[in-house]
């Protein structure tokens, strides 16, 4: 078909008609390890992609969590886990009541898989993990 004026006009306004762009949150790959700031969507562009855990504190006791959680840092990113963090009071997770401390692993399917008011053993959460049938099934490939 030849090229008109109006087809060449047409394929100039057709991307300026478009949706304009809405910025997309800051969502990890699967087994990328540095902390990700648990933002709107995130968990939602997650399911069936990564298994993240999810840090809610502050200060010092976040980073003692990520410290440790780095040395099984290869183990972890193995098992597609994504390290997601956020203040408390800004989330609305399911968090263990009156604790200034919280993680969650949440397992591909969205479903919160643990839900701890204390600091978690990286061989705690590798071990849930490896209990996991999905996790059993992506391991036998």
């Amino acid at each position: 078909m030849p090229v008109t004026r109006y087809s060449a006009l047409v394929a100039l306004a057709l991307p300026a008609m478009a949706a304009p762009a809405v910025a997309a949150p800051d969502v990890p790959t699967p087994g990328d390890l540095s902390p990700h700031p648990l933002a709107q969507g995130v968990l939602d562009s997650l399911r069936w992609q990564a298994r993240p855990v999810v840090i809610v504190a502050d200060g010092p006791a976040t980073e003692a969590q990520l410290t440790e959680l780095m040395s099984e840092a290869d183990a972890l990113s193995e098992r597609d886990v994504v390290i997601l963090t956020a203040a408390p009071g800004t989330t609305d997770l399911p968090l263990p009541v009156g604790s200034d401390f919280a993680l969650l692993l949440i397992g591909k399917d969205g479903g919160v898989k643990l839900s701890r008011s204390q600091p978690v053993a990286p061989a705690d959460i590798i071990s849930l993990i490896d209990q996991m049938p999905m996790r059993q099934n992506e391991a036998r490939r």
